[in-house]
């Protein structure tokens, strides 16, 4: 019996959730901070005016009391009623007067106040909110807000609203101060039987997988691990097992993936997991690999993000955007990506004149046939989420991957570039100065890109290309600081599916929580929503990438290769050989060698006929 120990002591590019700090340092332990909220700002457009009589009461289940302090967030639309005359706001029976601070309003629309420790206990806390100022209110069942208008004396859960008829919750979130109660980390898809790495696996019998763990566990906290494996590299329910708890499994696949659950007690401590060790125990078969020989392997490290991701699929809508706009006549003359996402771009900003809210009130929804027939028609208007939304869901329509890009006070898009292989920015609209890529030294960049260049200062390098005059431009740094924060919906699938979205789409200020945004801490900056991440690969996640898992066949002079790939809408796979014809193939591949040089060359293709990036590998074989 032969062993094989891999030790891993870097969590900072493993997914986790929201729960889990991975980025203060190499270990993974409980987030420093929770955000409690019991809406999601679906709707932020209904007002609620507050006076001595008027009040409105938020209850929150507190699960540790053991924090450093709290704010309480609520959304007022930038209104400033406040300022002057102040807010009263009840903690459990203690008193704030709170008075509104522009400079502590990170995005203009929310309003917050630091609650202290003292004032909260476990369990349900009640905030009361009267005598100046006004609140939002998103409709829907309700059951934590409720409305006084006598001064706090009687409560009702139903009468929110101008009318005294609506039911729903206030848009009010309440962000701790202390560990999270629970969060969980996930390993990347370990190759057991690729036991010396990025080579050929020998015929191996994988006998058995134990997982050890070095961990600092205070009094009240846990760490729980669970394990699952299959045959495949990437997880299939029908060729990989469900998550088993424990420490060992017996008779592994070969390839293994492993999960953290940590927990606490109290909101002042965290488990802190320092490192995890994989010993997997096997037998090999001799000579499996007798005569071949790895020349050479060209395949990327694959990236997946933390979060799912619902992708625009093939759908009648789909054709109907297609045909109707010609969007395949629009980017014939398009020699590269670029210059076809350039045409693209360019089209999208010349179909309507934007931000005529003025004139034609109805905001569409993000699906780019309600957004190109409103604003054709003069009765909706277009700003420039629409433009960004209507290039996402073309270029997506046509078979490419792209999605809406927020950032602040302006919204544009992002798109896979798959002779880049990463993802880049590009702005529709609404202005012609916003019809461009932003590059640096001649290199589109993205949204996470520009971001760390606007923090450290050197956003002004970047040049901005625009079409059609196809000129460039220095960055100004007034436009540079909208990058300051930048987040995303987590689908670009808005022509066939309306929600999840928020209403009016960021035309006042952004208050739906269903964003991912970005943090470059895990205690964040916009501290009003609770999709945050500090891990880059939630937002430069793989696209049509594939990478090769060879192993030796059952017969001599045959490979076996396994293969993974991050191809939405996958369809199936294609094969070259010895640069031959490429034929469709399904995985795992069967290659019969021959003696000498031998290639293969592997990608993905999706259902819109797209292909991706080849993985390519070359063996010598002696027979």
């Amino acid at each position: 019996m032969a062993r094989k120990r891999i030790v891993q002591d870097d969590f900072r590019d493993f997914r986790r959730d929201r729960f889990v700090d991975a980025q203060s340092s190499p270990n993974a332990r409980l987030a420093p901070t929770l955000l409690l909220t019991n809406e999601s700002g679906v709707n932020g457009d209904i007002p609620e005016q507050l006076s001595p009589d008027d009040w409105a009461r938020v209850q929150f289940d507190i699960p540790s009391a053991q924090v450093k302090g709290a704010e309480l967030i609520f959304y007022v639309k930038g209104a400033n009623s406040t300022a002057e005359k102040p807010m009263r706001i009840l903690v459990n029976d203690q008193g704030i007067n709170h008075y509104q601070k522009v400079e502590r309003m990170t995005n203009g629309g929310w309003d917050r106040e630091r609650i202290p420790a003292r004032y909260l206990k476990d369990g349900v806390n009640t905030f009361e909110l009267g005598m100046n100022g006004a609140l939002f209110i998103d409709p829907g069942a309700g059951g934590r807000s409720s409305r006084s208008f006598d001064g706090g004396a009687t409560w009702h859960s139903n009468a929110m609203g101008a009318d005294g008829q609506l039911q729903g919750e206030y848009l009010v979130r309440l962000r701790l101060k202390g560990f999270a109660p629970r969060g969980e980390l996930v390993s990347p898809v370990c190759a057991l039987a690729h036991l010396d790495g990025d080579g050929i696996a020998p015929q191996v019998d994988l006998r058995r997988l134990r997982l050890s763990a070095e961990a600092k566990k205070p009094r009240g906290t846990e760490i729980c691990f669970e394990m699952r494996s299959g045959s495949t590299p990437t997880y299939e329910p029908r060729s990989w097992t469900s998550w088993q708890a424990g420490m060992t499994l017996e008779d592994p696949g070969r390839f293994a993936q492993w999960r953290a659950k940590l927990s606490t007690k109290s909101a002042a401590v965290t488990p802190v997991l320092a490192s995890v060790a994989l010993t997997v125990e096997y037998t090999e078969a001799r000579d499996s690999l007798k005569g071949v020989e790895l020349v050479e392997i060209d395949h990327p490290e694959i990236s997946y993000s933390s979060y799912d991701f619902d992708y625009l699929a093939p759908h009648y809508q789909v054709n109907r955007l297609v045909k109707q706009y010609c969007l395949k006549d629009v980017i014939a003359a398009g020699e590269s990506d670029l210059e076809k996402f350039a045409l693209l771009r360019d089209w999208v900003h010349s179909q309507w004149l934007g931000w005529q809210a003025v004139n034609y009130p109805f905001c569409p929804s993000w699906n780019p046939l309600e957004i190109l027939e409103t604003t054709k028609g003069n009765w909706g208007f277009g700003m420039c989420t629409h433009y960004g939304a209507v290039f996402a869901g073309c270029a997506s329509a046509l078979g490419y991957v792209a999605r809406v890009l927020v950032v602040d006070h302006h919204c544009l898009a992002e798109v896979w570039s798959d002779e880049l292989q990463k993802w880049i920015l590009q702005d529709p609209g609404p202005g012609r100065e916003h019809d461009a890529t932003y590059e640096l030294r001649g290199v589109p960049v993205n949204a996470l890109e520009f971001h760390r260049m606007h923090r450290a200062g050197t956003a002004h390098r970047l040049m901005i290309n625009k079409l059609p005059q196809k000129t460039k431009e220095r960055m100004t740094n007034s436009w540079g600081g909208l990058f300051c924060r930048f987040g995303i919906p987590l689908r670009n699938n808005h022509l066939v599916q309306a929600e999840p979205a928020e209403l009016d789409h960021g035309y006042s200020q952004y208050h739906w929580d269903g964003y991912l945004w970005w943090s470059a801490d895990v205690d964040p900056k916009y501290a009003e929503y609770s999709l945050q991440t500090t891990r880059p690969a939630d937002f430069n996640w793989s696209v049509n990438q594939t990478r090769l898992y060879p192993r030796a066949g059952g017969e001599r002079g045959v490979l076996e290769v396994d293969v993974e790939t991050a191809t939405p809408n996958l369809s199936h796979f294609e094969t070259r050989i010895d640069q031959g014809e490429w034929q469709r193939s399904e995985a795992p591949i069967s290659w019969p060698l021959r003696a000498g040089d031998n290639r293969l060359e592997v990608r993905g293709v999706n259902s819109f006929e797209k292909v991706g990036r080849a993985a390519r590998l070359k063996v010598t074989y002696a027979d």
